[in-house]
């Protein structure tokens, strides 16, 4: 009979697979159920990963190395944002210079709130000061 340690060592592949399909709230519920980032991994652009206990999600594929964990590349990971997060100025997202920007959402830099006026479509890394009227203005 196997140890209850083992049986959950041999079902956290199922665990991992199940997790990957949840919705990005519930996701954000349950950042545990999420494999850990580790170096020498093949990340798929889309692949969910936790690290410190955030969720990032993965930009582009790439093969992982010890000086590129999601907190500073923002080139390969973002932030997985909370339900509503950028739906109203009183919750933006904190732009992190190196982001996709989507229409309609409100960002934060530098304790200023900017509404999104079209989408990037490609990470931008300009602040968002400089890309006043190109795709954001000031909020307010």
């Amino acid at each position: 009979m196997m140890k209850p340690q083992d049986k959950a060592r041999h079902l956290r592949h199922y665990i991992e697979e199940a997790a990957a399909s949840l919705p990005d709230g519930d996701a954000l519920k349950a950042v545990e159920l999420f494999p850990a980032w580790a170096v020498g991994v093949e990340y798929a652009d889309g692949f969910r990963t936790q690290d410190e206990g955030v969720l990032y999600r993965c930009r582009q594929a790439h093969t992982s190395q010890a000086d590129w964990k999601p907190a500073i590349t923002p080139a390969l990971w973002e932030v997985v944002p909370q339900p509503g997060q950028g739906d109203t100025p009183d919750n933006p997202i904190t732009y992190n210079n190196n982001m996709k920007l989507n229409k309609d959402k409100y960002y934060s830099q530098f304790d200023v709130v900017y509404i999104c006026i079209r989408d990037t479509g490609v990470p931008v890394y300009n602040n968002l000061a400089d890309m006043v009227h190109l795709y954001v203005e000031v909020y307010g």
